[in-house]
């Protein structure tokens, strides 16, 4: 660490040398003349060398094949219509300390500022453009890939190895490809298809690009007081890598900082940003919520939630067919919640092959209230190169909260979290969760419960150091949090507010009383944590439980019936209820067809059904719903309805729709057409049901009226997906037996 900063120091002296066409500002700043020209962006030409990816968790499945990450693709062309001065290296800490005084930085970086925030690096480009009468900003996406390659096609201006720290490249910027990540300008978002001139990025967006590093500690757990190592690795300090993180984020134990240019910003229109599926077509309102099977008649109906494609390819096949760029094979960290308007949305970690990549997103998911078949899944949120994980989800009357982790990451804070007061089809920036007070040891991973008190607080647990949970509150709805400093005794404890207002915790993995799962029970806001012996059995890696207070006042608990190590994992899964919070409780095992609940996650639509979600689960994960009465007596599964009565027509804002009533079960099931339009007018989303499940023909329209896939769907369960690229030609063909693929037919 010593040399490393030593080195950086000769090195800004180094620049001002180098830096001799831009010059030096008033504040000892080198500036590198950049010229206009013409580059290919994204993925590089030269495929990976081997030892370019060794360390990268999970990065064995042959990434130097494939060159790089999804998100650099397509490659483009980009033209740079006028000339620009960019920093020789980043911002170092005595630069920022005249913007802001009381900055400290990360010693590992010196001599160059890291932790620091979109926001404030913004900020310091005002303050030095008013300093000096002439703007400063950060450099746009294309202006930093542009300096970093400096006419290269390698993975870095160097050729196939990254430079030294301190060694410019051939147009003078040097620290492009080691050192701190970089913010820019731009908003994150897929790159647009087609060449572009001084491009700016999206419109808008959750995440702002960084550029020369990702942001995972790969040799510790990056979050509370452990170790933070550093998250320099060749692969992600490529000139073509992407990351982005949170505008707002910084953190003393970060590695972002930022360089900045000294131009106008180009005057050239950003890319609209198209929504996702799971923001769109949202209704507000829906009929009676508590419309339903009759609760003196034992219910219980599954669903499959994700597609299968067998042996092919995600990669290669998935994202080519329809299924969103990012989309993985292996999903985790369930969770679910009934909004406002009837629909349930679902999330879960997601990544390619491998836990903890940093290409790990959460993904979202949504069942739309009255349709019987849940939607394709879409990674969302995503800090790209930051393994994102442990998804919440918590819908406090109307107000629905997404809770997520990033557990690898430098800095990182308990959780993040985001919020929507329109059934998810608007959010608010993501936060960092705000510490206040003595913080200790925690893993950046949120559990799958958060509860309100009497008194306001709100209350969440994360996974904390070993066998252990951490639980963090808030006292003013989420602005600030802190650590309520006990411990409970498992990992992966899901919480509950007992009736006398404690905090009940149930369960976790690696932790057991006599071979029983434990509980723990704070009467003191999580300070401390009384433990007990539940009629449980103990859990261990790939479970997780989840407890709910049910409308009645019954404790609702469902978990795994046998811990998967040691030995091999045996079959079965339980649902229990008790009636006297907790003291005693009734058990009944799922049906057999349900092996494993996993990492579960429970709650209950205002219906009165228990809507459960599965993952890690053979042979595929799913959402499980059932009533109390089948908790008492149990019985078959009830399959969906074929036939609806009493259909009526709806209108809401763009929307417009039929539905009714089903005689077997009483649910109100979508029936006949269902159209969204625009504002404009044009339509953007039509299918038709029968009983709940698409008939026909699905289209979904862009906003400039393009179609952008048709699925038509026949009685038997068989359906046709037909993508189709920007010039409205049919890019794939896909046929599908409900989630299963049956062949795909691409147009390379």
């Amino acid at each position: 660490m010593k040399r490393w900063i030593a080195s950086g120091a000769l090195c800004v002296a180094a620049a001002m040398i180098w830096a001799a066409d831009g010059g030096a500002n008033s504040i000892g700043m080198a500036m590198v003349r950049i010229e206009p020209g013409t580059f290919e962006m994204g993925v590089d030409s030269t495929p990976l060398d081997a030892w370019l990816i060794m360390g990268v968790s999970g990065s064995s499945y042959d990434r130097q094949s494939r060159q790089g990450d999804f998100d650099e693709v397509p490659v483009h062309k980009v033209t740079i219509t006028r000339p620009f001065t960019i920093g020789a290296s980043e911002v170092t800490i005595e630069q920022f300390r005249q913007f802001r005084p009381d900055y400290q930085g990360n010693p590992y970086y010196a001599p160059y500022a890291a932790g620091v925030s979109w926001d404030d690096a913004a900020a310091f480009c005002q303050w030095l453009s008013k300093k000096e009468g002439k703007p400063y900003r950060l450099p746009t996406e294309a202006e930093w890939e542009y300096a970093a390659r400096a006419g290269t096609r390698t993975p870095f201006s160097s050729g196939g190895k990254p430079p030294a720290p301190g060694t410019p490249n051939k147009w003078g910027v040097m620290n492009m490809h080691s050192g701190v990540a970089e913010w820019t300008a731009d908003w994150y978002a897929p790159y647009p298809a087609g060449a572009q001139t001084d491009p700016v990025g999206a419109a808008s967006g959750w995440a702002r690009v960084v550029r020369g590093g990702g942001f995972d500690d790969r040799g510790a757990k990056a979050g509370g007081t452990g170790a933070h190592m550093p998250a320099e690795q060749p692969y992600y300090e490529r000139s073509a890598n992407r990351a982005a993180m949170a505008p707002a984020f910084s953190s003393p134990k970060g590695n972002i900082g930022f360089r900045v240019v000294q131009a106008e910003m180009p005057a050239t229109a950003p890319t609209p940003v198209e929504p996702l599926f799971f923001e769109s077509a949202v209704k507000q309102q829906a009929p009676d919520l508590k419309q339903g099977p009759d609760p003196a008649r034992p219910y219980y109906h599954t669903r499959r939630i994700f597609p299968k494609l067998g042996d092919r390819d995600m990669r290669e096949v998935g994202w080519r067919i329809g299924i969103a760029p990012g989309m993985g094979i292996a999903y985790h960290n369930s969770a679910v919640q009934v909004l406002n308007n009837g629909d349930l949305v679902a999330a879960y970690y997601n990544t390619e092959r491998y836990e903890d990549d940093p290409d790990q997103t959460v993904l979202v998911t949504r069942l739309r209230y009255g349709a019987e078949d849940w939607d394709m899944p879409e990674p969302w949120p995503d800090f790209p190169d930051a393994a994102d994980a442990a998804p919440v989800f918590w819908n406090e009357h109307g107000k629905l909260w997404l809770f997520f982790g990033s557990p690898r990451m430098l800095g990182s804070p308990p959780f993040w979290f985001l919020t929507s007061a329109d059934n998810g089809a608007t959010w608010s920036p993501i936060h960092a969760a705000a510490l206040t007070g003595k913080v200790g040891d925690y893993t950046s991973q949120p559990i799958n419960s958060v509860v309100r008190a009497a008194d306001g607080t709100i209350y969440i647990p994360t996974d904390g150091k070993s066998s252990t949970s951490a639980v963090f509150a808030s006292k003013d709805d989420g602005r600030t949090w802190y650590d309520t400093g006990g411990r409970t005794f498992g990992r992966h404890t899901t919480l509950v507010i007992a009736r006398d207002g404690a905090l009940a915790g149930y369960g976790g993995k690696n932790t057991n009383i006599d071979g029983f799962m434990p509980k723990g029970v704070s009467r003191d806001g999580g300070r401390s944590w009384v433990k007990s012996k539940t009629p449980f059995p103990p859990l261990n890696s790939g479970q997780r439980p989840s407890i709910i207070r049910l409308a009645s006042g019954r404790l609702f608990f469902v978990g795994d019936k046998y811990a998967s190590k040691p030995g091999p994992r045996r079959p079965g899964a339980y649902v229990a209820w008790s009636d006297d919070d907790g003291d005693n409780w009734k058990m009944r095992d799922l049906p057999a067809s349900v092996t494993t609940v996993g990492y579960v996650t429970a709650t209950q639509a205002p219906n009165g059904l228990i809507e459960i979600v599965t993952s890690k689960t053979v042979p595929a994960e799913l959402q499980i719903e059932l009533n109390e009465a089948w908790l008492e007596k149990g019985g078959p599964e009830i399959p969906s309805d074929t036939a609806v009565r009493d259909v009526k027509s709806y209108r809401e804002g763009t929307a417009e729709w039929s539905a009714g009533v089903s005689p077997a079960d009483g649910r109100y099931r979508l029936e006949g057409k269902q159209t969204f339009y625009y504002p404009n007018g044009g339509k953007q989303w039509e299918a038709t049901f029968s009983a709940g499940r698409r008939v026909g023909v699905e289209t979904w329209w862009n906003r400039a009226g393009r179609k952008v896939w048709e699925k038509n769907w026949a009685k038997d369960g068989t359906w046709t997906w037909r993508v189709f690229d920007p010039q409205g030609g049919l890019s794939a063909e896909s046929t599908w037996r409900g989630k299963d693929l049956v062949e795909a037919r691409i147009r390379y």
